[in-house]
């Protein structure tokens, strides 16, 4: 097999936390497309193709040393087809055929981002039915004979906020799933949770830097040699980690709870900045609880539709504005008068104290944050536990 093109620039990238340095890129190169393009004229022939695209991970600058080229075809008479694999020039290529009903559904995904708060069907996509949208949003086109297909700007779009929404909707349930572990004592579960929690922000987050893919397996090598991510890699491969100790309760608590304040933060930042471009910086992650000021409840997330945005939790469910979302993601312990003049966010540089503190006071009584001086409270039979 021949070795593929890397990225020489990625070798320069700056340690990506704890000493960690980022993996070269390995790209689809022009000996790629060359071997796909031989293998689509040979196995298919072009008279029969709607559309031909080239993915995977090489396309995503994430090649190894047993990537092949994954092929991936409609034809024109939609006959079924097995997936069979060809040696050319050096390479393995995976010829993927692609139903016109495949093709119907990739088109459907990608034109636009349409979830609403009561219509959530890109949100409820699963991994086998996202996966093909994802890797035409990242691909490259061999041939387009009338597909449908969008743009390849809006496709990318599209994806980046499926995913963010999708992954901030999914770990909700793991906060919670966290919570009524430790209701119970049951830490090993509440370790695990927050675990998934964590995975499934930084799934939001790259996206929303801009780093699409779809599956866990690269989730460090994304993160590390993203340079938007390079002020909250440290706390990010902290808690990615697992305790020595499992068997300590408070340790526990500890490390739970503030995983789930990285991951309101991560989703935050991505939700908010990512959105309509991919986000240059997310801001470091400060815990700042002993100072005694307001706190966004762990065990809430925000969620973004094309029209709305929700906070979903435990015990709430309801409707917000972006703005009140922005005062949320600002509540991480620092005093309220601060939260103007010292905020990462410049929109609430600009909005008056008596404002935010009423903002402040309706997160508090909603349940989405934590009163000030007041611990995070997981109820149980024992009463609040400070953490």
């Amino acid at each position: 097999m021949q070795t593929v093109e890397r990225d020489a620039t990625s070798a320069e990238t700056p340690p990506g936390g704890n000493g960690v340095r980022a993996v070269p890129d390995v790209h689809l190169s022009e000996a790629h497309l060359a071997a796909a393009r031989a293998v689509l004229d040979e196995a298919v022939g072009r008279d029969n193709v709607r559309l031909a695209f080239v993915s995977g991970s090489l396309a995503a600058g994430l090649g190894h040393g047993l990537s092949d080229v994954d092929l991936y075809v409609v034809t024109t008479d939609d006959a079924p087809r097995p997936e069979v694999s060809y040696e050319r020039d050096g390479f393995v290529v995976q010829l993927t055929p692609v139903s016109h009903a495949e093709l119907d559904r990739i088109v459907r995904i990608c034109r636009g981002y349409t979830d609403t708060a009561t219509d959530r069907w890109q949100t409820g996509l699963s991994d086998v039915e996202l996966q093909r949208a994802v890797r035409f949003s990242i691909g490259t086109v061999l041939a387009d004979n009338g597909s449908g297909v969008p743009e390849a700007a809006q496709a990318r779009l599209t994806v980046r906020r499926v995913l963010m929404n999708r992954s901030a909707y999914q770990l909700n349930s793991y906060a919670e799933d966290a919570l009524g572990a430790l209701q119970v004592g049951d830490t090993l579960t509440a370790l695990q949770t927050s675990l998934i929690a964590v995975e499934l922000s930084l799934e939001c987050v790259l996206s929303g830097v801009g780093d699409v893919y779809l599956g866990r397996k690269f989730h460090l090598r994304r993160a590390a040699r993203s340079a938007a991510l390079r002020e909250v890699l440290n706390d990010v491969w902290e808690s990615l980690r697992q305790p020595a100790d499992l068997g300590c309760a408070q340790t526990a608590r500890q490390i739970v709870v503030r995983r789930l304040l990285l991951v309101s933060h991560l989703v935050a930042h991505a939700l908010l900045g990512g959105w309509e471009a991919p986000l240059e910086r997310v801001p470091g992650f400060a815990d700042r609880r002993a100072e005694g000021g307001p706190v966004r409840s762990p065990w809430v997330t925000p969620v973004r539709f094309s029209d709305s945005w929700g906070m979903s939790g435990p015990d709430i469910g309801y409707r917000v504005t972006e703005a009140m979302v922005r005062v949320w993601a600002a509540l991480d312990g620092r005093p309220r008068e601060e939260l103007s003049t010292a905020a990462q966010d410049t929109f609430l540089q600009d909005v008056p104290q008596e404002l935010l503190d009423a903002a402040v006071t309706r997160l508090v009584e909603s349940g989405a944050a934590v009163p000030d001086g007041a611990p995070i409270r997981i109820e149980n039979k024992e009463g609040g536990v400070r953490l």
